[in-house]
């Protein structure tokens, strides 16, 4: 005997007389327990409830990522050509050399610098700079490192043999790397209405060159970092303040 179609099944199944229990009246009799329930004081678990944790949780979820990613932020600032990291414990130990200002170039004249560099070298207003380099060889275009050294009004930075030392460099690339031990060692500041650092404890650096990392560097002076709007990027280590240094880099022309 061959198998039923398809078809042949549907009209089989068509002409059955089947014959339903009666159905009880289900909405009312939700109802009339609900109704109950609330007399006696009694809240029924709603599905909502359940949805509504789990909805908790992923706002828990969003708020601990959003938290972490303000950790991030907060452990690494970026200005111009360099780069502020919090690695917390961090603390120079005094095997680490301090970076002297021809550690980075040739010896230039200012007219010299700028004609390498492609920039205007901005310079605070007083006696000339005793020295001056080009800094070569660094990750991207090069840049003008400027030193004076010390005076009765400006004593000599810790571990150098300057009073001043002012770097300059393009924007364009990372050329540098700080680290500090807190961010709490990082404050922000404006130089000539710009967003700029301020950092007054020894900490360390380290520059991106084209045969990799030169460093680490133990900095020891108040630095000043900030960038202009021309897109050049400014770091000012002195023996001065805060407040004279920005004073200071307010003044460059």
């Amino acid at each position: 005997m061959s198998e039923p179609t398809t078809r042949e099944l549907e009209r089989a199944l068509s002409a059955l007389a089947i014959g339903y229990p009666p159905t009880p009246d289900l909405a009312s009799a939700v109802t009339t327990r609900l109704s109950a329930e609330r007399s006696r004081g009694v809240r029924p678990a709603l599905p909502g409830f359940a949805l509504w944790s789990r909805r908790r949780l992923l706002v828990a979820v969003a708020l601990g990522l959003l938290a972490a990613l303000a950790v991030a932020a907060a452990a690494r600032l970026a200005i111009g050509a360099l780069e502020i990291r919090v690695e917390p414990g961090v603390t120079p130990a005094t095997s680490v050399p301090t970076v002297d200002a021809g550690d980075l170039g040739r010896p230039a004249s200012v007219a010299e610098a700028e004609a390498e560099v492609g920039f205007r070298v901005a310079l605070p207003p007083g006696p000339a700079p005793d020295q001056v380099y080009v800094a070569e060889g660094l990750a991207g275009e090069p840049g003008v490192v400027l030193a004076w050294g010390p005076t009765p009004g400006a004593p000599a930075i810790g571990g150098t043999d300057w009073s001043l030392v002012l770097m300059s460099f393009s924007s364009d690339v990372d050329v540098a790397l700080k680290t500090v031990g807190s961010d709490e060692s990082i404050r922000e500041t404006t130089v000539g209405g710009r967003t700029a650092y301020w950092l007054d404890v020894p900490h360390l650096i380290w520059f991106e060159t084209d045969e990799g990392p030169q460093g680490p560097y133990r900095v020891l002076g108040n630095v000043l970092i900030w960038e202009t709007a021309e897109g050049i990027t400014y770091r000012m280590e002195t023996s001065l303040p805060r407040v004279g240094a920005i004073a200071l880099a307010e003044r460059l022309a």
